[in-house]
C-alpha cells in the first residue's frame, strides 16, 4: 500500500490563472460529475480549439453526467445534443432543467456505434471528452459518425490516454498498475480489458483521424500540465473522501509514470471535416 501522506503532500494543483475559461467556477464545480482525468480543466483546453457561434448545434459525445454539455452551453450559447450510453436521459433532463438549460440541451441515451437518428451534416461540431477510446478507435467508426458533421465542422477530442504505445511484450503481460479488477461489487470487471488495452498515444490517434480520409487534423498535443491535473484530482478525491480504491491506484499510476513508459497523460485533438 502506498504511503499516501508523504506522496500527496508534494502533489500540485494547476494555476487557475492559466484557465481563464473557468473564472467564476468553484473547485467543486470544476470536478462535479466529470468522469475521467482532467475534469473541466481538460474541457477548457478543448474549447480553446473550437470555433463556435451562439446557436451552433453541438454533439456532446459521451456526455457522462452532463457537466461538459452545460459548460458548452454556458460558454458559447451553443445548442447541445448530450448523448451517452450509460446515463439515463431522464436524469439528465431533470438536471439540465434544474440548472436552467432545458431549452438548450437535449439528452439522449443510446449506443453511438449503432444507427444514429440524425440528419446528414446536422452538427456544426462534435465534442468528445474522455470516452472515444472505449468505442471509437477505428477508421470505420469515424466514417460512421462523421456523416452527421457538416463540411467544415470541427471534431474536438480530449481524453486521458498514454504517452507511448505498449510493447508487444507489455500487451501480453501488462504492468500491474494497468491490469487489475475493480473492487466489489464489480470485481468481475478487468480494467485492462475494458480500458487501458484500448488506450493509445496521441500520434496513434492522429493517424487514425488522418486515415479516415474525412478529416484534416489542426492540432494534436499532450497537455504540458497533465501530471499536475492528475495530482490535483487525487487531492480533490482525498479532500472529499471519494472512491478510496481509485485514489490508491491513481497514486500508483502517477508514481509509476515518473520513471516508466507508457504513462498516463492527457491530450487534445482538433480536426475539421473535409
Amino acid at each position: 500500500m502506498v504511503d499516501r501522506s508523504q506522496l500527496v503532500a508534494r502533489y500540485r494543483s494547476p494555476h487557475r490563472a492559466d484557465y481563464p475559461e473557468l473564472r467564476g467556477y468553484t473547485r467543486d464545480e470544476i470536478y462535479e460529475d466529470c468522469l475521467g482525468g482532467g475534469a473541466l480543466y481538460l474541457a477548457a483546453r478543448m474549447v480553446r480549439l473550437m470555433r463556435l457561434s451562439p446557436g451552433d448545434i453541438v454533439l456532446d459525445l459521451g456526455c457522462g453526467k452532463g457537466a461538459t454539455s452545460m459548460f458548452l452551453a454556458r460558454e458559447f450559447g451553443a445548442r447541445l445534443i448530450a448523448l451517452d450510453l450509460w446515463t439515463d436521459a431522464t436524469f439528465l433532463n431533470l438536471k439540465f432543467s434544474a440548472r436552467g438549460y432545458r431549452d438548450r440541451i437535449v439528452p439522449l441515451q443510446m449506443d453511438v456505434t449503432e444507427h444514429l437518428p440524425f440528419a446528414d451534416e446536422y452538427f456544426d461540431a462534435i465534442f468528445c471528452m474522455n470516452s472515444l477510446s472505449f468505442y471509437g478507435g477505428s477508421v470505420e467508426f469515424l466514417q460512421h459518425l462523421l456523416k452527421h458533421l457538416r463540411r467544415g465542422g470541427q471534431f474536438v477530442v480530449g481524453m486521458e490516454t498514454l504517452n507511448a504505445e505498449f510493447t508487444p511484450e507489455e500487451r501480453q503481460n501488462p504492468p500491474a498498475v494497468f491490469n487489475y479488477n475493480l473492487p466489489p461489487p464489480n470485481e468481475h470487471v478487468n480494467v485492462w480489458e475494458g480500458d487501458f488495452s484500448k488506450m493509445h498515444s496521441p500520434p496513434w490517434w492522429e493517424k487514425v483521424f488522418r486515415d479516415s480520409g474525412l478529416l484534416e487534423v489542426e492540432s494534436c498535443y499532450e497537455l504540458e500540465d497533465a501530471e499536475v491535473l492528475y495530482e490535483d484530482l487525487v487531492k480533490y478525491q482525498i479532500e472529499h473522501d471519494l472512491d478510496p480504491e481509485d485514489v490508491e491506484i491513481s497514486i500508483l499510476q502517477i508514481e509509476y509514470g515518473r520513471t516508466h513508459r507508457p504513462a498516463k497523460t492527457l491530450f487534445v485533438l482538433a480536426a475539421v471535416k473535409l
